[in-house]
């Protein structure tokens, strides 16, 4: 799909999910006027083997940053079955979240699989750890509508989300 449909999907994602949430949770402060957009994701690791006598070995390059892995028959991660050969990718369990402008955003993300992942959200100046087994948290304003992207850099370029804020 290209980046511009990406982004109209993204888009729409969002304006589903502004809909159907558009309840927001209030602050403790009943008087409060600034709502909170509480955002759950996990950090996981898709993955997915064969054999060389069902399917060749793919020997495409991938693209550098880790977030694409490939095992050919032989390498200590499928050496336990003669002939296998896996690939794996990290990924957010979802790819689009959403929030209206001027909400505080507490983002909550799970770590399933990998030690860790260090996360940016740099239209927001957040940058934080989500280790395994363990929910991390970062919290902001969502004081700019747009499309941003969450990142985590230890598996570029595939673990990715965007955050669409919307005007509401």
């Amino acid at each position: 799909m290209s980046r511009k449909l990406w982004v109209l999907a993204a888009v729409a994602v969002g304006i589903t999910a502004i809909g159907v949430a558009s309840f927001a949770v209030a602050t403790s402060d009943a008087k409060a006027s600034v709502k909170t957009r509480m955002i759950y994701m996990s950090a996981v690791e898709w993955k997915g083997s064969s054999n060389i006598s069902k399917e060749p070995y793919p020997t495409a390059k991938l693209p550098a940053g880790g977030g694409y892995e490939s095992f050919a028959p032989g390498s200590p991660e499928v050496a336990s079955k003669p002939g296998d050969w896996a690939v794996e990718t990290y990924r957010f369990d979802t790819a689009v979240v959403a929030a209206c402008k001027g909400e505080r955003v507490v983002l909550k993300i799970f770590g399933v699989n990998a030690k860790s992942h260090e996360i940016v959200i740099p239209d927001f100046g957040k940058s934080f750890t989500v280790y395994r087994g363990q929910l991390a948290t970062a919290v902001f304003k969502a004081n700019k509508t747009g499309i941003f992207p969450i990142t985590c850099i230890t598996h570029r370029p595939s673990h990715t989300a965007d955050l669409v804020v919307l005007p509401c």
